[in-house]
């Protein structure tokens, strides 16, 4: 009878072993796991025993500790299995037989495969299923059921941290004011500006060709975007603008008189706008001299870009001694290539490199028409255009300005980086 009690107990375990493996989990399959309550989902999600049959059973994405990067279903992580539509029955009779229980299957006729998913009801893990597969179907594979992302990169974004405001999509202006553009055309219904206001005028006669909105979208955005994802978000969020169309086109050039330019700045003084924006370089002229000094009396604050020669030269706006002239410099706090240079720099900003909007989205640009509306921006949080004058910006941006370049100023970074906060 011992021998006989001993037999029976033997063949107990044999029988029994491989169902109480089933039931456990492995404590080094990951962070997380416990073992599961054999409890199985009763629900059997229509077209689970065909093809594509039905709809696919509800899913969405949780936090779970076992893969982030794992599709879940009812807070638990599926499981996709492959191997040859032969070995099919055998490994679902195996893995239910677990525990598990079966989604749905899709035949993969060129490979061969039939790929099914299941959720283990916490029954399973990847090594006791590819177990209890290498014992039933040796040519079946298990895995989570991964999620893999489009491999399209983050846009690099680095003029806003550069100038010293954290997050421009939460760093609005605690008041309402309104800068003004003088550029080309600007798409107001660009997604990076369909939340800001912006009202556009144009002084071009009705002959002229207008250019495209590439140059003035991007430089408007700059200054008032906002958007969402923080890519293409203004750092002077909040603020109106008020953009004059005065370029126009002729053959491939893109350019913009002193009669259209002295007109856009009437108008916008006009309207009562006195921070303007001038992304545009070219010769001294004395009509333009005289223009901009009379803007200047009547209180407007003007911001001009370098110009991109390449080269020592005091091109007009930036050079006159009432317009604050912005430098352009890259990543690594090093002036533009291509900016001109001369004693009449004042300040540089992040110009290189830059992503600005463009078409429906966004692209890479450099020159220093991309810096001044970022000292544009920088210069209305600071108040210019509600009452600040340009001796007052000008004092608070040099004692926060980061010296770049020889010690003090020097005729390629002025006083140095522009620096804001929020």
């Amino acid at each position: 009878m011992p021998h006989i009690a001993r037999l029976l107990t033997l063949l107990f375990l044999v029988v029994a072993l491989p169902q109480m493996a089933l039931a456990q989990t492995n404590p080094d399959d990951g962070p997380g796991e416990t073992q599961g309550d054999d409890q199985t989902n009763p629900e059997t999600p229509a077209g689970a025993e065909g093809d594509h049959g039905g709809s696919e059973p509800a899913l969405r994405h949780v936090a779970d500790p076992f893969n982030r990067y794992a599709r879940v279903r009812f807070n638990a992580p599926e499981y996709i299995v492959s191997g040859p539509i032969a070995q099919f029955d055998a490994s679902r009779a195996a893995l239910t037989g677990g525990g598990a229980t079966l989604l749905r299957y899709r035949d993969l006729p060129a490979l061969g495969l039939r790929i099914a998913i299941y959720d283990f009801n916490g029954s399973l893990n990847q090594v006791t299923a590819q177990a209890v597969l290498d014992a039933n179907a040796p040519d079946s594979h298990v895995g989570l059921h991964n999620l893999y992302a489009l491999a399209q990169g983050r846009p690099r974004v680095y003029a806003a941290s550069m100038v010293g405001i954290s997050d421009p999509g939460t760093c609005t202006l605690g008041r309402r004011l309104t800068i003004g553009l003088i550029d080309g055309p600007v798409d107001a219904g660009h997604p990076a500006l369909a939340g800001a206001t912006v009202t556009s005028e144009s002084v071009l006669y009705p002959d002229d060709r207008a250019p495209t909105a590439s140059h003035g979208t991007a430089v408007a955005a700059l200054m008032v975007g906002v958007d969402p994802e923080g890519v293409l978000g203004g750092l002077a969020r909040g603020a109106n603008l008020h953009a004059i169309s005065a370029f126009s086109r002729s053959g491939s050039n893109t350019d913009a008189d002193v009669e259209r330019i002295a007109a856009a700045i009437d108008r916008l003084l006009a309207r009562n706008v006195r921070l303007i924006n001038m992304s545009f370089a070219g010769p001294e002229n004395p009509v333009m001299e005289e223009v901009l000094t009379l803007a200047a009396a009547r209180g407007a604050v003007m911001i001009a870009a370098a110009g991109n020669d390449g080269r020592e030269r005091a091109a007009y706006p930036a050079a006159h001694p009432d317009v604050i002239a912005v430098t352009a410099v890259d990543a690594a706090f090093r002036r533009y290539r291509a900016a001109n240079f001369g004693d009449h720099i004042e300040f540089a900003a992040p110009g290189v490199d830059l992503y600005v909007a463009d078409g429906q989205g966004g692209s890479y640009a450099s020159g220093t028409s991309y810096a001044a509306p970022i000292v544009t921006a920088l210069a209305a949080r600071l108040g210019a255009g509600g009452g600040l004058s340009v001796a007052a910006l000008r004092e608070r941006m040099r004692s926060s300005a980061v010296d770049l370049g020889p010690s003090g100023f020097d005729a390629e970074y002025g006083w140095g980086l522009v620096r804001g906060g929020c």
